[in-house]
């Protein structure tokens, strides 16, 4: 079937139920680690309950014939996650030229899963694939005014708006398989204008098991984040981001990012469940950040009380790589907290059982102050975190703030 198929032939559908099931069961394949396929389809369907994907949020796509959308013989697939966001856009005042940023809200994307049978692999269906994806997430304003004529008809721009799609100001990816493909899905045959790979590096320090790794002296208090702090955590440091967007502008830069609440940070801890017998979930640790108290707070819920903003560290763990890795997932620091910060991490890397610890984004003075402290920086190799803007500015003039691992998917 699939080599007598013209691209014109094929268009990108919302996954059925029962699509859904065979995307995930295909890709199990690749990314379940281990896990039985049982495990790892249920792992999905209770997270797929959960705030960050429920009500609409996430959508599986299959690439299929336009005369069998629902086939099972689908060619390849890919998930879309909806998550808000804020852009930062500059504003220029008569009497300084600069003025503190515009923050706006939007909407973007996170695309994850993106998997083709090896059957089905070397014919550009993939490519195809993520070439639709623009016209499914996008407004058609950003879009060529015209869909490309080999590819048939557009998706249907009124389905998609009334299932709150076709409005991305970006959407973004992370890329395991190198920094070119994905710039090659552009919005028509030609174009490389698709996902560009951004901010992948890691800050990182390595452990050795002989390491002796103790709570060094300090006035500073720590409180530990359990899941539910953590959840709480985050709906305030939605509103911090913002005020950090304004404070930590850059002149002539559109900075953009995502945003940890509504269980999007939550999800790359849930995501790494377990199950019992009987499959209820279980998670591998019991602590998942940790904030440093201000003066007349003794628990978290005290700090969150007081009118400043937190310093913080929140994390997860990639237990079943190697090696075993504690995965910074959120920092919110100056350089006066950081270095109590660093220092925590490691007694928590220790207790963890973990052999390094990893950053995926700072701002370049923290980073700095970390590596004076023998943190070490170099470019990913795999999860690449690429992005697409759809706007009118250059990439030149973008930015991609707390690129970090809270928005991974």
């Amino acid at each position: 079937m699939a080599t007598e198929l013209t691209l014109a032939d094929l268009s990108l559908f919302p996954a059925t139920p029962e699509q859904t099931r065979e995307s995930r069961s295909r890709h199990s394949v690749q990314w379940s680690r281990g896990r039985p396929l049982h495990e790892y389809l249920h792992r999905d369907e209770v997270l797929e309950a959960h705030e960050h994907a429920a009500n609409g949020n996430l959508i599986t796509w299959v690439l299929a014939p336009r005369n069998d959308p629902t086939t099972l013989n689908f060619l390849c697939s890919c998930e879309t996650y909806r998550r808000a966001a804020l852009v930062a856009r500059p504003k220029y005042s008569a009497e300084s030229k600069v003025a503190d940023p515009r923050i706006e809200a939007a909407t973007a994307y996170g695309v994850a899963s993106v998997y083709t049978p090896p059957k089905n692999r070397k014919k550009g269906y993939a490519r195809h694939m993520m070439r639709l994806l623009h016209w499914v997430l996008a407004p058609r304003s950003a879009l060529p005014s015209t869909f490309p004529s080999e590819w048939g008809t557009p998706p249907d721009i009124e389905m998609l708006k009334s299932v709150g799609l076709a409005n991305a100001q970006f959407s973004v990816l992370y890329s395991d398989v190198g920094r070119d493909f994905y710039r090659s899905c552009g919005t028509d045959p030609t174009s490389r204008n698709g996902w560009v790979v951004s901010g992948a590096t890691e800050t990182f320090w390595k452990l050795d098991a002989s390491d002796v790794i103790a709570a060094k002296k300090t006035d500073v208090r720590f409180a530990r984040l359990s899941e539910s702090d953590l959840a709480a955590l985050y709906e305030h440091d939605a509103r911090w981001i913002k005020e950090d967007l304004i404070r930590h502008g850059r002149p002539g830069r559109t900075q953009f990012t995502f945003l940890p609440d509504k269980g999007v940070g939550m999800f790359v801890v849930r995501r790494i469940m377990d199950f019992t017998p009987d499959l209820q979930p279980v998670l591998p640790s019991k602590q998942w950040g940790a904030v440093i108290l201000p003066n007349g707070a003794h628990i978290l819920a005290d700090a969150l009380a007081q009118p400043s903003p937190l310093s913080f560290v929140t994390w997860t763990l990639d237990l079943k790589t190697s090696p075993r890795t504690l995965v910074v997932s959120r920092l919110r620091a100056d350089e006066s907290t950081l270095p109590a910060l660093l220092d925590e991490l490691l007694v928590v890397a220790r207790e963890e059982q973990v052999e390094k610890v990893e950053f995926w984004y700072m701002r370049p003075e923290l980073r700095a102050l970390a590596e004076s402290n023998g943190w070490k920086t170099e470019e990913r190799v795999e999860h690449l975190s690429a992005v697409k803007w759809y706007g009118a500015e250059k990439e030149d003039d973008l930015e991609w703030v707390y690129n970090e691992r809270f928005c991974w998917c």
